[in-house]
């Protein structure tokens, strides 16, 4: 007897869960990693039930959201609703992590400013970075179902987090998510962010442009941007031919990025014999500026620092500090603007990256000259 192809055990099972009432049209589909595992095939073989699922138009791909049940098409004509939704209610979520800071006062702005010009309302809120407050607000936006789209900033986006299917509920009631700054892993929502490899890469090839060769890195371990971040040094490194020295690499969270001086006599261990520091952020290389000089380390004389976002504080340091500018306002208003698209049409891709140039200041002490570019 012929033995049934993987991929129709993933169709015959979602056809069997249509019959029996326990998928309606609108639903949420599992993911092809989840639908991989569940069935133990690989996500190709999961991702190609779903293709046959959607010629037969009993499943649709919503770029940026999932794969539903039944057909989705754009908005309807005329009244600003979802596949789902019943009405529009002309108001748009924007989750933070923080109320203050550097970055976010003028990313909401950016947000507002598209908002009002499109006729929404924006709803407030603030995480405090902590999981058990995103799971609080994402609970009374699910059971109100009174938002048409939501922009959040994702709380501690490298470490595991239970909210997933609060998400995965607003989806179902038609919401389209869009993160900013940084996402999930695993989650399928579009990011509006910088580029943090390639900055990250750039801050590196600053340094190895000015003969710095010994370079030591500070990261954050919790957040998403840490990571990337870390991989754009990295590869950097890579390129010169001399790879990451685990032991010239610092990785902090974000209590600690608070309390920079408690960790003084290991921080200098880890990046002593090295010429310069690339900071996670300009919060980082003000703390770090402020812990070498307690220590009798002069900035850039002996040690060379350059930070990331262009933070205020940057500017503001004894010794000016070389950075990356964060698009804030542009990315508010970028993120807005794509949201409203995909509100408009649901398959619309809502991602979008930044590049940033260089600021420079008085951080860094090149130890040969930089090159010049005569052509």
């Amino acid at each position: 007897m012929k033995q049934q192809l993987k991929y129709l055990d993933i169709v015959d099972w979602i056809k069997a869960e249509l019959a029996e009432g326990k998928l309606k049209a609108g639903d949420r589909l599992p993911s092809e990693n989840e639908l991989a595992e569940k069935f133990r095939v690989s996500r190709q073989t999961a991702r190609h039930a779903i293709d046959v699922l959607a010629a037969d138009r009993l499943v649709s791909r919503v770029r940026g959201s999932g794969t539903y049940i039944g057909p989705v098409g754009g908005r309807t004509a005329g009244t600003g609703l979802h596949p789902g939704r019943n009405r529009h209610h002309g108001t748009i979520a924007v989750m933070s992590t923080y109320v203050d800071g550097y970055i976010f006062p003028n990313t909401v702005r950016g947000i507002e400013q598209v908002l009002v010009r499109s006729g929404y309302v924006m709803q407030l809120c603030f995480t405090g970075n902590k999981i058990h407050r995103e799971r609080e607000l994402l609970e009374k936006m699910v059971s109100s179902d009174r938002i048409d789209g939501l922009i959040v900033e994702a709380v501690k986006s490298a470490l595991p987090n239970p909210n997933f299917r609060y998400f995965s509920r607003l989806s179902g009631l038609g919401v389209p998510i869009l993160f900013i700054n940084a996402a999930y892993p695993g989650l399928p929502y579009p990011l509006v962010s910088l580029n943090d490899p390639r900055m990250a890469f750039k801050a590196t090839q600053y340094l190895v442009d000015r003969g710095h060769r010994k370079i030591a890195g500070i990261f954050k371990a919790d957040d998403g941007q840490g990571r990337l971040r870390y991989q754009g040094y990295a590869e950097c490194m890579r390129t010169i031919g001399r790879g990451v020295d685990e032991r010239s690499v610092f990785w902090i969270d974000t209590v600690a990025m608070q309390e920079i001086e408690k960790f003084a006599p290991y921080l200098l261990e880890r990046i002593h014999g090295c010429t310069a520091v690339v900071c996670y952020n300009d919060q980082v290389a003000y703390a770090l500026t402020a812990v070498l000089k307690k220590h009798g380390i002069r900035v850039p004389e002996d040690i060379s620092l350059i930070g990331m976002d262009d933070a205020d504080i940057a500017a503001m340091a004894e010794v000016p500090i070389t950075t990356f500018p964060h698009p804030k306002f542009d990315l508010g208003k970028k993120a807005a603007e794509n949201l409203l698209k995909m509100i408009d049409d649901p398959t619309a891709d809502g991602n979008y990256l930044f590049e940033t140039e260089v600021c420079e200041r008085d951080s860094v002490k090149p130890l040969i000259l930089p090159k010049i570019d005569t052509a």
